[in-house]
């Protein structure tokens, strides 16, 4: 078995550590600095509460490794086998872990900074109550891994299926998330707030008060969905889709639902106020009650649109088509209607979108 005083040597002489078998060499406590590992086998490493600094693994065997509460600077794993590996209370730092298998590891409360996972395995793996900042995860392998409490910020997790994960309390904010599926999930819990959730997929979730306020929902598809009290308070929908959506009471002053497409929306009671719908399309949607205050729908289409009861004050209905709508009891103080001076200026540029 190799000794610590064997690795100082070696690392004195410049070398790496190589194809050896570290046996039940312990490493608890220790810092360890600069060192090089190639194709070492060190099953169960004993390095709970070390600090490893400019450490590179290569091709290395650490199943069952223990990091618990160790810190990690600027460390490198690359094709690195951490199968049933603990890192509880970890911090890494700046580091890298490049298709390495993962599998159900464990990093209940650990803190990642500045960090990325690419193209590793980290199916059945614990996030539980771990905090990720400005980090990434990319092309890696996630199915039923657990982020139950995890606090996400500023991180990059694009192309995830979550469905089998268990997110229960996640908070995410500022984070990308580009074309995740969340379809038939509970997501009262969770907070996406400021992600980018460009195309993402919502049929058949349950978002009654899930925050979202202002994410980028851009080409998101919401159906068959529960969103009651959902908050989107200033979030961007733009050219998105939701069809057969419970929204009633939504909470989302100055969201942005342009080019939008809605069908069988329920609406009625929601807080709507600055709230933009130009060039989007409306069919059987329920404001009823609803807050539209300054609420634009210019150049908007649609059929069987419900404004009773709405506050629509200074309100925009230029060049809205809206076949069936009905205003009764609507406040329609300084509400907006077609300009023809106006529609006469844009009769050629909107031509041209037509075209």
């Amino acid at each position: 078995m190799t000794s610590w005083e064997d690795i100082a040597r070696l690392q004195r002489m410049g070398k790496p550590l190589h194809d050896v078998d570290l046996g039940e060499l312990d490493g608890s406590g220790r810092h360890i600095d600069g060192l090089v590992l190639s194709k070492v086998r060190w099953r169960n490493a004993r390095l709970r509460g070390a600090t490893l600094n400019r450490v590179t693994f290569i091709d290395c065997d650490l199943e069952g490794a223990d990091f618990e509460a160790a810190n990690l600077e600027s460390c490198s794993f690359t094709k690195t086998r951490l199968g049933g590996s603990s890192w509880s209370k970890v911090k890494v730092a700046q580091s890298a872990f490049t298709a390495c298998a993962l599998p159900a590891s464990t990093w209940s409360k650990a803190e990642w900074s500045v960090s990325v996972a690419t193209r590793s395995d980290l199916q059945r793996s614990d996030w539980s109550a771990a905090t990720m900042h400005r980090s990434v995860f990319a092309q890696c392998e996630l199915d039923q891994a657990a982020f139950r409490g995890a606090i996400l910020d500023q991180s990059v997790l694009p192309d995830v299926d979550f469905r089998s994960l268990d997110i229960l309390g996640l908070h995410a904010k500022a984070c990308v998330l580009k074309q995740a599926r969340f379809d038939g999930m509970d997501l009262r819990s969770v907070s996406l707030e400021r992600c980018l959730l460009e195309s993402a997929s919502f049929v058949g979730s349950d978002l009654r008060g899930t925050i979202l306020r202002e994410a980028n929902l851009r080409k998101a598809h919401l159906a068959q969905c529960r969103a009651e009290g959902a908050d989107l308070s200033r979030a961007l929908l733009l050219e998105s889709v939701l069809e057969d959506v419970d929204a009633r009471d939504l909470c989302a002053p100055n969201v942005i639902f342009q080019g939008a497409e809605l069908r069988h929306v329920r609406l009625d009671g929601a807080k709507l106020s600055a709230s933009n719908w130009d060039e989007s399309r409306l069919q059987d949607i329920d404001f009823t009650g609803a807050d539209l205050t300054y609420a634009r729908f210019e150049h908007a289409r649609g059929e069987r649109v419900a404004f009773d009861h709405t506050d629509f004050r200074h309100g925009n209905l230029h060049d809205a088509r809206l076949a069936d709508a009905s205003f009764e009891d609507a406040r329609c103080t300084g509400l907006r209607g077609t300009s023809a001076q106006r529609l006469a200026v844009e009769a050629r540029s909107l031509s041209l979108e037509m075209h």
